[in-house]
Parts: structure tokens; sequence; C-alpha cells
């Protein structure tokens, strides 16, 4: 295998594309392939490849280098070449592992036009069999989570093998589980680590079967992969068995961008390459980077090269130069120091960004600045800022356009109506807003031997709307069978179009638009397309337009380039938490909690995380062509700096002593000297009446002037609202921040309740701002938790909690505030109902642990609240969804917490 090191910026595409052209003088373009990781890049490379045959052909290409210079079987064919190089395998590493299964399916048994799932689709339906299972077998539900995690962590090895009695019980569920969820696939649709695994089996075979190798080699006679660093441990294994069999193999990457370990990623299967390979001379010229971002990035990777070798290499961080006639460009550091905590120091560091992107937008337009953080938890501070200065932004992250809600449930509703029999998207149809049925009501279609005649039989308007598709595909073109069928009318008379945000419209309108400018005739043509087109990272259309900064994470920016970047709340740590289990990539080997190996598979990965962020920072530190501004804000105690976790923010001013370093200007900003802009008032209607109590004036007390339980309860310790003893709470550096996945899960299924949301509804709980801010590997463990915990509603309606259609009266998100204890609460009841005579108050919990009593004193404030403005009595109860469990609460215990609140209140 040919290995070779490419720094950011350094070319990697253009030196790819000379390798390949120089190939085709030996390989006809049938056998040869290249793999990037991004559909977007596969584009490009194609494209790529066909211009240079082109220019070379016209004698206008001009090497840069002897190794870019094409042999001369290609300059005599290079016009011919051109046309045929359109037909070279150039994808993503999951669509080269696709073609390889489908060129070879019989022999795997597979149907050759099975459908490729996205990793968010196998991981849903996975939970979805996993949750199944835990109800029929009466286990923990907490269990699958921990097998949802598993399935997730499958690319890790081409076998998983449990170390320990807990490990070993955990895989006989997990075995379990997935042949569920294989036959309920059916070999009609694969996954991408399905895929993984397949041309792993494939290949291994082959390697034992010469007529098998000889067949596959005929086919492929070199390949050319870009982005080695971020292939996990299993694909590594499939590329190895491909070099076994005689298919050449040459890989390109950089491990000093090796950041997706969250993905499954290992960037030791590129140093086993590396090491075991034919090291070619690695990328030494930045095309990106003007002298002073790249001067300081030499000098970033040479300190971590030397100091964290486990991080990255000096053979992996080779110095790299600025192209001939790159400008200057520039280095800034914002620092903001005070007494303060670093969570009061924060909006002053936003304020000060926005205030220097404002400077820049003088040299640049705003879609040439990106700002890049940590984690979606820094986004509200840039928000408020960006907004006060006029900053025009856009938040990017989330799905790729055909990957979107609103796309999926069109390409399913076509599907369908080619072929009904299609189950995957039968069961997406009926689930979705055309269907829009109970997932009981699902299993019962699914079931039986007709499915069809059974969903005529339990929903007669949704198995016509069926026909009404099948009827239109037969006579419409494809893009007035899409128009149709948006504008359609369906549940209460609203079109499919009608029921979306106007985001969602706006990404409905481009897709018709795109099919518009394809012009197919046939269907199944189109929708083929759509499905090659998954996974691109082709954006949705921006709210805010298109000359707007862009925010995304350190991850989201990888791959991307503007001319001025900040790197923003860099004093913003990773939290301390542990898994269930821990999985060693390569092995495959995992220990659960109390498995002897357990300790020792957990410092493992943590030290693997620790190396990573070094990584990560360089990734966020290469996006700047020209402008770069490091941004951060530290406690200062003592005349020192004070740091509670080891931030980036940590490891540049203590570990590095960057502030030392010439070439970069530092802005130290004493928050004492700092003030932020006014916040601009809030143009209101004439207020309601309040009550009159409200009008009397609050004596001043120990708390504020309006205060809230869930505040009082943090204060008291039981959940921290900020920082605690003065270290504050901070996020997930790398992968899913599981702070801000509860506090979505629990802003979302809030909302359905309140909305009385069914399952047809569900997807439109993804459109909600909540939903937007995550990533897709948050997203789809928001999803897994948010529909476990409304299908523990639902099994309570009609139970211990009266369906809505039995209550007389009916409030949800209702508003209140009591003036008590020199202070004036406030908060929201989830629910207030009344059924008869009888009125009922609940507060539904999203909690991992049964613990009433940490809500008797919120609870018993509702109730004296509505008691005193209504003049009514209202049971109070606690409803812990997780666990189906609601918790009465009797009216002494809640008088006795409403006195012993207030008294402990004084007293704190």
């Amino acid at each position: 295998m040919k290995v070779r090191v490419a720094s950011a910026g350094t070319g990697k595409t253009y030196a790819l594309t000379s390798r390949f052209v120089a190939a085709l003088a030996e390989h006809p373009p049938y056998r040869l392939a290249a793999v990037t990781f991004t559909r977007a890049a596969a584009a490009e490379l194609k494209a790529r490849l066909r211009e240079r045959l082109l220019l070379i052909a016209a004698g206008e290409f001009h090497p840069t280098s002897e190794e870019d210079a094409p042999p001369p079987a290609v300059v005599s064919r290079a016009g011919e070449l051109a046309g045929e190089v359109l037909g070279a395998t150039v994808s993503t590493i999951h669509g080269f592992f696709a073609e390889l299964l489908r060129q070879n399916a019989l022999i795997m048994g597979l149907d050759p036009a099975f459908l490729r799932l996205d990793a968010g689709e196998a991981a849903q339906i996975f939970a979805e069999e996993a949750r199944a299972y835990v109800f029929l077998h009466d286990e923990d539900p907490a269990l699958a989570g921990e097998l949802a995690q598993l399935f997730a962590r499958r690319s890790l090895a081409a076998e998983l093998q449990p170390l320990g009695e807990h490990a070993g019980e955990l895989f006989r569920h997990f075995q379990a589980v997935q042949q569920r969820y294989r036959q309920r696939l059916g070999g009609e649709a694969l996954g991408p680590a399905d895929i993984e695994l397949r041309a792993w089996q494939l290949l291994s075979q082959a390697g034992r079967d010469e007529e098998l190798a000889r067949r596959i080699r005929s086919r492929l006679a070199k390949i050319f992969v870009d982005e080695y660093q971020d292939t996990s441990p299993l694909q590594g294994e499939v590329f190895a068995a491909l070099e076994k069999i005689g298919v050449e193999i040459e890989v390109v990457g950089d491990p000093k961008q090796s950041i997706y370990a969250f993905r499954n990623a290992d960037v030791s299967v590129f140093r086993r390459a590396l090491a075991a390979g034919e090291p070619l001379e690695p990328l030494r010229v930045s095309w990106r980077h003007d002298k002073a971002p790249l001067e300081f990035l030499n000098r970033y990777t040479d300190w971590v090269a030397a100091s964290h070798p486990q991080a990255f290499s000096p053979q992996e961080a080779p110095p790299v130069v600025p192209r001939r006639g790159a400008g200057r460009g520039r280095v800034e550091m914002n620092l903001v120091f005070g007494g303060a905590r670093v969570a009061d120091l924060r909006p002053l560091e936003a304020d000060r960004l926005a205030r220097w992107l404002v400077e820049q937008h003088r040299d640049y337009a705003w879609r040439e600045m990106a700002v890049l953080v940590r984690s979606h938890s820094s986004v509200p501070l840039l928000r408020r800022a960006f907004e006060a200065h006029e900053v025009p932004y856009v938040v990017i992250g989330g799905r790729g356009f055909y990957d979107l809600t609103e796309v999926r449930d069109l390409v399913h509703a076509a599907r369908v109506a080619l072929d009904p029999g299609n189950r995957f998207s039968l069961t997406a149809f009926l689930r979705g807003p055309f269907g829009g049925l109970e997932l009981k009501t699902i299993e019962q279609v699914l079931a039986a031997p007709d499915p069809l005649a059974e969903l005529a039989r339990l929903a007669p308007e949704v198995h016509e709307r069926i026909l009404q598709l099948g009827e239109w595909v037969q006579t419409l073109r494809p893009l007035e069978f899409f128009e149709r069928m948006v504008r359609a009318p369906l549940l209460a008379g609203e079109s499919y179009l009608e029921r979306l945000e106007p985001e969602a419209r706006a990404n409905v309108d481009q897709l018709i638009f795109k099919i518009a400018e394809r012009r197919y005739n046939r269907l199944e043509f189109l929708l083929r397309e759509l499905e090659d087109l998954r996974g691109s990272d082709e954006a949705s259309v921006p709210e805010g337009g298109f000359d707007t900064v862009r925010i995304c994470t350190m991850h989201g920016s990888k791959g991307l380039e503007w001319p001025v970047v900040a790197v923003f709340d860099l004093n913003r740590g990773q939290p301390e938490g542990k898994q269930p289990f821990y999985v060693r990539p390569g092995s495959g080997e995992f220990a659960c909690e109390g498995d002897p190996n357990y300790a020792k598979f957990k410092d493992e990965w943590e030290e693997r995380e620790e190396q990573e962020s070094y990584r990560l920072l360089y990734v966020a530190l290469s996006r700047a062509a020209s402008r770069l501004l490091i941004s951060l804000s530290v406690q200062l105690k003592n005349g020192r700096f004070k740091f509670w976790r080891r931030t980036p923010g940590w490891r540049l001013l203590e570990e590095m002593g960057i502030l030392d370093w010439s070439g970069i200007a530092v802005n130290r900003l004493d928050a004492a000297k700092l003030t932020l802009p006014p916040t601009p008032p809030v143009r209101q209607k004439e207020p309601p009446p309040a009550d009159e109590r409200l009008r009397q004036p609050v004596e001043p007390g120990p708390r504020p002037p309006v205060y809230s339980p869930s505040a009082l309860k943090a204060e008291k310790g039981f959940a921290p609202a900020a920082e605690e003893d003065g270290e504050e709470l901070v996020e997930l550096e790398a992968g899913p921040d599981l702070g801000l996945v509860a506090r979505t899960t629990g802003i979302l299924v809030h909302y359905a309740i309140a909305e009385n949301w069914g399952p047809e509804r569900l997807d439109d709980l993804w459109t909600q701002e909540a939903a937007l801010l995550l990533t897709p590997a948050e997203l789809e463990l928001v999803k897994s938790d948010v529909f476990e915990l409304l299908e523990g509603y639902r099994r309570l309606l009609g139970g211990p909690l009266p369906p809505p259609a039995a209550r007389a009266e009916d409030y949800a998100e209702l508003p209140v505030l009591l003036p008590a204890g020199g202070t004036v609460w406030e908060g929201v009841i989830d629910r207030l109902y009344r059924v008869g005579d009888e009125w009922v108050l609940e507060d539904y919990k999203t909690d991992r642990e049964v613990h009433p009593e940490r809500y008797h004193f919120q609870l018993a404030l509702y109730r004296r609240a509505i008691r005193e403005a209504w003049g009514v009595e209202p049971r109070a109860r606690l409803v812990f969804l997780r666990f189906g469990r609601v918790v009465e609460l009797e009216p002494e215990l809640l008088e006795e917490a409403f006195e012993r609140g207030l008294g402990e209140i004084q007293q704190l």
C-alpha cells in the first residue's frame, strides 16, 4: 500500500488527480476507482479528472512538478480518455463498498437493488427493535439505550468480543436484537455498518476463493483512497483484504486531522499503513494559507509533535511552506479576563468577537467569514451578540439536503407509489404525514399476509391515498407527480406543503426545482439519483440567506475554508463521564461496568479522546486562509489564570505559552473595562390584566425579585444550574453533547405532549428550533429518547391518565406567578385539566431516576398558585415518563413542603 501525508491546504485533490491520471497509462478507467468521504468531494474529483484530461489533450496543461507530468501513453489518448473517465468509479466509501456488493450480490445472497440506509435510519430501526425486545422480555428500559450504543460501535471491528460476565450478557441481548433488525430489513436494505461488514465478508471469502478474487481483480486494478485517516478499523480491514487479493491500494490523508473517533474513525489504521506500506513524498506547499497563519500552524504542529507524539508524530507533521506570492495575513487573540466566573465572561467575549467581525467586513463579505465552536452550547451567546451588532449569520449543522426529513418523506411516498410492496418505504409512509398511523396499527398492517388488504380494512383513507399516488405515477411525468403530491390535501384538508414550517417549505421548493432541472421521464431513474445523492454535504436553504457569517462546530468545519475565521469559546471544557461499556478499536473486545477490564478500557478510551483534542484544535486553526482570531475567556485569581479543566484555552496558554509567541497579536481585554450594548426594548401589546396581588411591591428578600423553583432546586444541589463551587459544567468535545441532548429531549417531549401530537407528527418535532442546533449524532440520540418517552406517555393515556377527549377543560404549558417568601415565583405547569368536577395538575419528568422528593416544593408552589388564582384545589401528581409511573402527591405533603421550603429559603 502506498501512503502519502498531506497537511491541511496542501492540494490533496490536485495530487490525487495527478496520480489517477498517471494510472490511466496502465489501466482503463473502468478498472480504476477513487474513494472519498463525501459525495461533493467525489463529484469534484471526477470533474477535475475530466478537466485535466481535456487540458492535456489541448496542450494547455502545465505541470507544477515532475510527478504531475502525464505519461506519454496518456497524452496520446487524453481526448478519448476524457470521455471514458466519466465511467470510472469515483464515489464515497460506502458507495464503493455497495457497488462491490451489487457486482457480487448473488454470491452474498443479496438483492442487487438493495436500498442504502443512512446511519440515522439504521440506528432508528435498530432502536425500535431494541425497545420492542426490552418490552416483550420485561427487561430494564435502560437496556435499549445500551444496545443502541453498542450498535453504533459495530465499525470498530469485524467482530465484537465480549470480555466479562456483564459484557457477555449485553452481547447476548445484542445478538437477539440484531437478528430482529436483520429480519425487519429482509435483505432489501443495508445500513452503513451492514455494508462494511458484508464487504469484509465478501473479500474474506475471496481470499479463500481464487475464482472470486480473479473476478474482483478483473473489475478493479487500483484504488485511490482519500482522507484515509478517517477510516474505521472495519473499513481498514476491507481495504487490507482488497490488497491481499491483488488489488493495488494508494491512500492519502492527514493524521493531524483524524477527529472522528465518535464516528468510529481510528487514526491507528492510517498509522499501520504508513508503517507497513510504501511512504510517498509528503505534500509540503500550502495553497490555502497566507504566511502568518501558516507560520502559526507550523509552530503549533512542531510543539504538539515534540510534546504529544501520540496526537501526531514528527513524520505526520512535516513542515509546510507558503505558496509563491502568498500574502502576509494576520493571527490575533482576544483574551477576556477578570475575577468573575468564565460563564459571566463569555457574553463579553462574544461581544468582542462580533465587533471584530464588523471590522473585518470592511475587507470581506459576510459569507467569507466563519466562527467555529466546540459545541452548539456556545451558539446562544453568539446569537445575542450578532443580533446586537447586526451581524447576519446562519448556524451550519445537521443533515445534508437529500437527508432532510421533508425530502425523505417525498422519496418514500414516491417509492410506495411505484411499489406498495416495498416494506421499508411503506413503513416510513405509514408513520409519516402521508399515513399518520399509530405504531400499533402499522405493526398490524405489516404482520398481515396481505399488508395492503389489511391497510384497506384498518385505514381505508390511507389505502385510497396509495392507490391515488399509483394512478398519478402512471399518468404524470416525475416533475408533475411531485408537484401534485405536495399540494394534494392530506389530513384535515391540509396539503403536505401547507403543513411545513417556512424553512422546510423552502427546501421542498428547492427539491422541485432540482427535479425540474433533471428532466427525467421515468420516476425510477429520478429516485435512484436521489438515493445516490444522500449523504452529500449540499446544504439546505439557510434561513438568513447566503451572504451570512457561518457558525459551525470544529468537527463540522473539516474540509472547509474561509478567508476569515474566528475560533470562539476555547475555554469550554470536556465533561468527566463514563460509558456503560468500552470497545477496543480493531480487536472488538469490550467490557461493561463491573467487568475486570472495564477500568483499563475506559482509561485507554479517554487517552484516545485526549490525544484527539490536539488534532481537533489543529483542524480549527487551519481553516483560516488569511485572518485568524483565537478567542477565549479566563478567570483571573491572585494574578494567575484559573482553569478547571484541560480546555483548548489551557493548552494554548498554560501548556504552550502562546502569549510569548511572536507573530500573534494578543488583545488583553479586562472584563472590568468592557460593557455590553444595551438590550433593545421588546415591543409588547397591551398587557393582559394582572392579579391585584401582583401589583403590590415585593420587599427585598434573599432571592432575586423573580425566581423559579427549578433555580432553587439547582441552588440546593439537586441539579447544577450553571457552575458549582466555581467549577463550570462543560460539554463534550468530540461527539454528542450529552447535556444538550438531554435538554433538547425534554423540550421536544414537553412540546409534543402540549400539542397532543401522535406518531404521525413526530417528524415535525425535528424542525423545531431546539432540534436544529443538533449534530446528526445528537439528533439520532434525541429521536430515540423522544420516541421512547412519548410511547411511555401514550401507554399511560386511557389508564392512569385520562385521554384528552375525556377532559372538560384542558390547559397545556400554563404560566404561573406567585408572590411568596419575599420574591415572586414563576413557573410553567405542564398540564392542568378538569375531568367532571375534579381538577388535576400534572408535571412530566424525563429523569432517568425516580426522585419525587426533589419536586415537592415545585408542585406545592404550582398548586398554591392555582388555588389562589382560581379558587380550586387540584390533585397534583408527577409523571415519570421513562418508567411509566404516576406519583400522586398528597395535599398535606405539599403544604408541609411549601412551608418547609419557604423556611429553608430564609436560611440560604
